[in-house]
């Protein structure tokens, strides 16, 4: 008993359920006890709430109670029946919502105990091709998995939906309006009218521009197996989608989402605490490396170098394996997540979790989102990658090495971060002007008249509106400083002058 209660202290053991047909937890065989209590030492690493944990043990509890079967026995179908019986014996939505979570963690934790990664998912292929002709559906088939040989396995499920989506809109669309029966059907004609639909409804010329990209891969591939197609299809030009810059986050931005994200690392929640930990991490990765979400999400330990301070990313988009070198700050940051992230046997083998898996597509975009709105700045992860190139960049890093570290197939597209930096561009085009003056002076006009300092004060305020980082906007207000200082003396000493003509 307890000094507080006079009570026993509470034990499964005693605990009688009301359903006469669910097993005592005292009548279980000690593996299945012993296994019960493994699974709610799991869900404790991922510090759920209190409550959260009470109700996932209760219908775990109530599972392998009713299915009276050791649990290494236990099948996806035995779930199934569980949940069949909680439809029937509980009405509230809220509680039949918290059990069934609670039999999804359950199963995540038998396949992960029995180092299985579940039910594969299944395309539904009908959904996208069914309305197409045989042969139509049999070439469709044939080029994703010529496709999927180029992704990756745990990707290919996603990518491939991905395609299926961009490719097969305008084919059903095509093949409802009887105007495609076959691959040679899809000529310039069949896609301008197909173009007209998608307009008139108010869609993105980028987005159409996918689609056509995604047919003409289509055409291409089946012409490369000796298929007649119709090849004037892959001279049709896509829509000009205009100038659209990447879109970096103000310094100032940046400061405020980092000191949000590590307000909740800091937090006295431990729940709290480590995903503050986790997301400051990837945070910092994204932000001083460079990293893509989806590098974060799929990054394994191994890939971690600690004493080169490097991490080595493979297979990343278009299957390019490179080395990403790690900021002091970011590699403090993935150590102190470490040290909370749970035991690396019992979990996934991604750097990264949630809920005992890997993180999900929208994590990172939900997260940041959320901090966000804390401390009003809108951005999403995507724009981390933009401002380490710029950083970057406006530090002096040469183009070709910022390339590198993002992974940029084409230095074209790093130079597109490069017009980001105008404060800069301005910069070196002064001091780039200022020789080429000097070279091309003739005598004469050395003894031009110099420029005054009101004029000097004009010209560094135009620098001052480019992008400046933190030691050009010191050099330049200090410069500021100092040529207002001499338009004020000059302007003091012009009006001691008139003072004493006027006197004369």
């Amino acid at each position: 008993m307890t000094k507080s209660t006079g009570k026993l202290p509470f034990q499964f053991k005693r605990t009688l359920p009301k359903d006469p047909n669910i097993q005592p937890f005292g009548d279980w065989l000690p593996a299945n006890r012993n296994y019960y209590i493994r699974f709610r030492d799991w869900l404790k690493q991922s510090s759920y709430s209190a409550s959260a944990l009470n109700i996932y043990s209760v219908a775990v509890r109530t599972a392998i109670g009713f299915l009276r079967k050791p649990y290494w026995q236990i099948t996806e179908s035995d779930l199934a029946r569980v949940e069949d019986y909680f439809k029937e014996h509980f009405d509230r939505p809220a509680t039949l919502a918290g059990y069934r979570k609670g039999l999804r963690k359950f199963a995540t934790f038998l396949c992960t105990q029995r180092r299985q990664s579940g039910q594969p998912k299944e395309i539904r292929w009908d959904t996208y091709i069914g309305s197409l002709s045989p042969q139509f559906q049999e070439d469709v088939h044939e080029f994703m998995r010529w496709q999927q040989c180029f992704w990756k396995e745990e990707q290919r499920f996603e990518r491939s939906l991905s395609v299926l989506s961009h490719l097969t809109l305008s084919l059903r669309w095509l093949a409802e309006q009887g105007t495609l029966n076959s691959i040679i059907n899809l000529t310039p004609q069949t896609w301008y009218a197909y173009l007209d639909h998608r307009l008139g409804a108010g869609i993105h010329p980028k987005t159409v521009n996918g689609e056509l990209s995604a047919l003409k891969h289509l055409v291409h591939f089946l012409m490369e197996h000796e298929r007649p197609v119709c090849e004037r299809f892959l001279l049709v030009e896509q829509l000009d989608e205009g100038n659209d810059l990447p879109k970096d986050i103000p310094l100032g931005d940046l400061r405020r989402l980092q000191e949000c994200i590590q307000s909740e690392a800091a937090s006295q929640h431990v729940g709290k605490r480590r995903g503050g930990r986790m997301d400051l991490a990837w945070f910092l990765l994204m932000l001083h490396s460079g990293l893509r979400t989806a590098e974060v999400r799929n990054l394994k330990p191994q890939d971690i170098e600690w004493e080169q301070r490097r991490l080595r990313i493979e297979q990343s988009k278009g299957l390019k394996d490179r080395l990403v070198y790690v900021s002091e700050a970011a590699l403090a940051a993935l150590r102190g997540y470490l040290d909370v992230r749970g035991p690396t046997g019992q979990l996934p083998e991604n750097v990264f979790i949630y809920c005992h898996s890997a993180l999900s597509k929208t994590y990172c975009f939900e997260r940041l989102g959320s901090y966000g709105r804390r401390c009003g700045v809108k951005a999403h992860p995507h724009q981390l990658r933009h401002s380490c190139a710029t950083m970057l960049l406006n530090a002096g890093a040469p183009v070709v090495t910022v390339q590198a570290i993002l992974g940029h197939k084409n230095v074209d597209t790093t130079l597109g971060y490069a017009r980001l930096y105008d404060g800069t561009v301005a910069a070196d085009y002064y001091q780039a002007m200022a020789t080429v003056e000097r070279q091309l002076s003739l005598p004469e006009d050395r003894l031009a008249r110099a420029p005054s300092p009101g004029e000097m004060l004009a010209l560094v305020d135009a620098l001052h509106n480019g992008t400046l980082n933190p030691s050009q906007t010191e050099i330049v207000g200090t410069l500021r400083s100092g040529l207002a200082l001499l338009a004020e003396k000059g302007e003091a000493n012009v009006k001691v002058l008139r003072e004493e003509i006027s006197a004369v």
